[in-house]
């Protein structure tokens, strides 16, 4: 357990609080009634009391976080690398839409950075409002000794929660977050982090590219049954590397079968499972099924979901690097 009240520490430098918009800062127009992105991170501190940790806060955007790219991600990794130096910790505002694949992002560019996001479920002015209990806990969290030994993580409803992991389960629930693999990092109440287990080292890229990754680059299809082998076809055509989320364990269809292993031998091709965990390839129980997508190529990524593949992939070509499944070290 870890105190983590900002008076506490000999660091006395601040904690830089970055805000993007999203619905922990959404207020109602007055005219429309449409709720937008204005409340800044500075001024929902102010709004809160029991936070005595220095702060800095900055704003490079305000967008709802259906809107982020590859862009916005790649400048929230700039300001972090930017920052960390002169701060102690890193706290992200991001919209809940795009939380996980924001903080994986940023995961596999600077992996060692102490870096929390937080978000809100519901907006200020909404009966049970979180978006202040989230804001103060991830500045916990991003204070914390141990900080930079847990890398980017994603800090709601009192969990903290790795990025390769994390995911958004219900869309209005305020326990919505969750991980697929049952790995949550912690808890965090009373300003105090309290460690439930040990985070993984992984292979991370740790590498920033120059320019954001090309948004088209990566087709990213999702399997379903009687899949539509024309469509399929035009799904994954011209494209610089496929992320396929199978069924099952791995299972590709026979109807698109043939094209996902002709295009093997032309662009990386990573397959994942759209399910809500576990590995792909299950060779005790189906020996050799995947023998003729590993032969061509095909590449089983073991541990990361559909769309953080595609994050993952779409940085190894940015970099110009091939692509290598995430791993434990």
């Amino acid at each position: 357990m870890h105190a983590l009240d900002g008076q506490t520490h000999a660091d006395t430098r601040p904690t830089a609080v970055i805000a993007t918009g999203g619905t922990i800062s959404m207020l109602a127009d007055p005219a429309s009634g449409v709720r937008r992105p204005v409340l800044t991170g500075a001024a929902l501190a102010d709004g809160l009391t029991g936070l005595s940790a220095p702060l800095t806060h900055l704003q490079p955007y305000a967008i709802a976080s259906e809107d982020a790219t590859f862009a916005h991600w790649l400048t929230l990794v700039q300001e972090i690398v930017r920052l960390t130096p002169g701060h102690h910790g890193v706290v992200v505002m991001h919209g809940t839409d795009t939380m996980e694949e924001a903080a994986y992002f940023i995961s596999e560019c600077v992996p060692r950075a102490a870096v929390a996001l937080c978000g809100a479920m519901r907006p200020p002015g909404r009966p049970g409002y979180d978006g202040g209990q989230n804001l103060m806990d991830a500045v916990t969290v991003a204070r914390d000794p141990l900080a930079r030994t847990l890398g980017t993580v994603v800090v709601m409803n009192h969990e903290v929660l790795p990025a390769w992991d994390v995911v958004k389960r219900d869309s209005v629930a305020l326990s919505s977050f969750a991980t697929r693999h049952g790995t949550r990092i912690g808890t965090v109440h009373d300003r105090q982090l309290r460690l439930l287990s040990r985070p993984l080292e992984l292979n991370w890229i740790g590498q920033i590219p120059t320019e954001a990754p090309d948004p088209d680059a990566v087709a990213y299809v999702r399997m379903t049954g009687s899949p539509g082998p024309t469509r399929f076809a035009e799904a994954i055509r011209g494209a610089a590397g496929i992320v396929v989320d199978a069924l099952g364990a791995g299972s590709i269809p026979a109807a698109v079968r043939s094209d996902l292993i002709g295009a093997a031998g032309r662009v990386p091709v990573v397959l994942t499972t759209r399910t809500g965990s576990g590995p792909v390839q299950a060779e005790e129980s189906y020996p050799h099924a995947w023998d003729d997508l590993i032969s061509a190529g095909v590449l089983l990524e073991k541990r990361l979901d559909g769309p953080r593949a595609r994050i993952r992939l779409s940085l190894s070509l940015s970099l110009g690097r091939p692509y290598t499944p995430l791993e434990p070290l």
